[in-house]
């Protein structure tokens, strides 16, 4: 089987430490390729180019994608970023990695969905929490459950590391562009999808200066799923100048408490999981997006374009709903 030749859309901090690594070590195995290189930014496109040996390389996305013939693409670009790649690569039938958040446009991203939906290709979103084994460990433990009360608390620490995630207009805030990591992580553990959210964030001090952090200092989230299911979600962006940060989830259920982590899962206060060994989600990601689209075992990756419009729905809900003093806002849901 030939190796997969693999396009690519941002060649940016994501790209160049989490997703370009991944998928090398496909190319290393035999089972991909880096084909081609597209970036608006000339300087980053060339660095990441020699670094992976690419030759093909482009600043112009439509350029690429009319010239090259591409097996699997990623999509790895802000969510402010978004125009047409998605509608692209549907019609010429190229799978595609998008990474998160898919866009702050929940018009833009039904758009993007029922174009990739109606034309049948494997179309994944990058919330690769999903593919830690402890992830695994306890969704099918919580399958023999009934859970009650879900609690996510995200005490980030530190600067934001990009100027656009420091930008409420670029990124959507903490919450979108960080916790939904968390937020998506846990409908699939739950197997569940969000039905409504109310929110209230505790502003930042406003600073005309367009180089500042002006992001809500704290979110605060209040879901229900459609099962029935309460889950309260706190982020929190104050720890700008110490490493103290701290995340938390706990799980819920009758007469029984988990604490999950990546690394280990507790139950009643008994060690019931442990990772033996801390494989890289982005690695584990690509594997098997990449097997998808070789093999056509599309159950290998672990989410569509058009499941994963719920955790985009409840971030974006929760944004619209934090404007509207709290008032409870709907969530999108789409199967598949």
């Amino acid at each position: 089987m030939k190796p997969t030749r693999v396009g690519v859309v941002g060649t940016g901090y994501i790209a160049k430490n989490s997703h370009l690594p991944a998928i090398q070590k496909e190319v290393e195995r035999g089972n991909a390729t880096f084909q081609a290189f597209c970036d608006v930014d000339a300087q980053a496109l060339a660095e990441m180019a020699a670094e992976f040996g690419v030759k093909n390389t482009y600043t112009d996305h439509h350029e690429m994608l009319e010239r090259e013939e591409l097996d699997a693409l990623y999509l790895i670009i802000p969510p402010t970023f978004h125009t047409d790649v998605e509608i692209i690569a549907a019609e010429k039938g190229i799978p595609l990695l998008i990474e998160k958040p898919q866009t702050l446009d929940m018009q833009q991203a039904l758009n993007f969905e029922e174009a990739i939906r109606k034309s049948g290709i494997l179309c994944t979103v990058g919330f690769m929490m999903r593919y830690y084994p402890a992830a695994e460990f306890i969704r099918n433990r919580l399958a023999e459950l009934t859970v009650r009360h879900a609690n996510l608390q995200l005490f980030y620490s530190g600067a934001p590391i990009r100027h656009w995630t420091n930008r409420m207009e670029l990124c959507g805030g903490s919450l979108v562009e960080n916790t939904i990591h968390a937020i998506d992580l846990l409908r699939y553990q739950l197997n569940d999808d969000y039905k409504s959210v109310s929110a209230f964030y505790c502003e930042r001090p406003f600073d005309p200066d367009p180089m500042c952090i002006n992001l809500p200092h704290v979110y605060n989230a209040n879901y229900q799923m459609k099962s029935g299911t309460v889950v309260n979600v706190t982020t929190s962006r104050v720890l700008t100048n110490t490493r103290s940060g701290r995340r938390e989830t706990l799980i819920i259920c009758d007469d029984v408490l988990f604490e999950y982590s990546h690394d280990k899962v507790i139950e009643n206060g008994e060690l019931v999981w442990e990772a033996k060994e801390r494989e890289s989600p982005f690695d584990i990601q690509s594997r098997q997006f990449l097997a998808a689209v070789r093999t056509g075992e599309t159950s290998l990756v672990r989410n569509t374009y058009s499941s994963s419009l719920n955790s985009l729905a409840a971030v974006l809900g929760a944004n619209e709903s934090a404007s509207k003093g709290g008032e409870v806002v709907r969530c999108v849901s789409r199967d598949g």
